[in-house]
């Protein structure tokens, strides 16, 4: 029999994720693969390790035929490769420069920042330790490992009610943030289009600023963390995002 374990414990340093009194605080939610990495990091993967069932997955996934949840699911047991294969890909992937001033500004102003995504939990960490911001809290999907080449996922995340049928629903996360006074939300693709309504204000870029625009949702367009840096600091202080 074949076990699957996590790649490694990863141990966050941060103040509870829910809960705690919040009344005066406000929380920046960041989606990650495409967002703050200037690449897909699931995509990348899969087109180093995956095999031809991948795509046609992925294309089952686009014609709404399986949730992201089982296609993720079925991709990641369909890749082939050792750790140390993974770790050469996940080296190459960088971030977005401006996101470590980002979060200079915010440990500077007291702004609670998390990562929410539906991408691989240890892929996410590896990338972030280079850049010495693994103290950052990541809400992912779980990756596992059986200590040869094969993969697996689970989703600690996921919720039953989510329309999207994400492994992680990131509008659950958002229902957890009640005692926030603010919620921010930073993201670019299709993962972010369902939490997008449930939050004050929208960084957007790529496909969610049309998302935003087609669905009157209040957003500010960005290319970079450098253009959240420009607006934020003018709301962090605002009675409301819509003054």
């Amino acid at each position: 029999m074949t076990y699957f374990v996590p790649v490694e414990e990863i141990k966050f340093c941060h103040k509870e994720f829910f809960g705690g009194n919040n009344l005066y605080q406000d929380i920046v939610l960041c989606d990650f693969d495409g967002t703050i990495s200037e690449k897909d990091v699931t995509d990348t993967l899969l087109d180093h390790f995956g095999n031809e069932k991948c795509e046609q997955l992925e294309q089952q996934w686009l014609n709404g035929i399986i949730g992201s949840r089982e296609c993720m699911q079925l991709q990641i047991a369909n890749m082939t490769a050792r750790l140390s294969e993974l770790n050469e890909v996940l080296a190459q992937i960088k971030i977005d420069p401006t996101f470590v001033d980002f979060v200079d500004f915010a440990q500077r102003q007291n702004l609670t920042v998390h990562i929410v995504s539906d991408g691989l939990d240890y892929a996410i960490q590896s990338i972030l330790k280079r850049y010495k911001l693994d103290f950052l809290p990541v809400y992912a999907n779980k990756l596992l490992y059986d200590g040869q080449q094969n993969w697996q996922l689970q989703f600690p995340y996921a919720s039953s009610d989510c329309v999207k049928a994400s492994g992680n629903c990131k509008c659950q996360h958002r229902r957890q943030l009640s005692d926030y006074r603010k919620v921010f939300y930073v993201g670019d693709g299709t993962s972010d289009f369902c939490v997008a309504d449930k939050v004050d204000l929208v960084f957007a870029k790529d496909k969610l600023i049309e998302y935003c625009q087609q669905h009157q949702l209040p957003f500010q367009p960005i290319g970079a963390f450098s253009d959240v840096l420009t607006i934020l600091p003018n709301l962090i202080n605002a009675e409301s995002v819509y003054s």
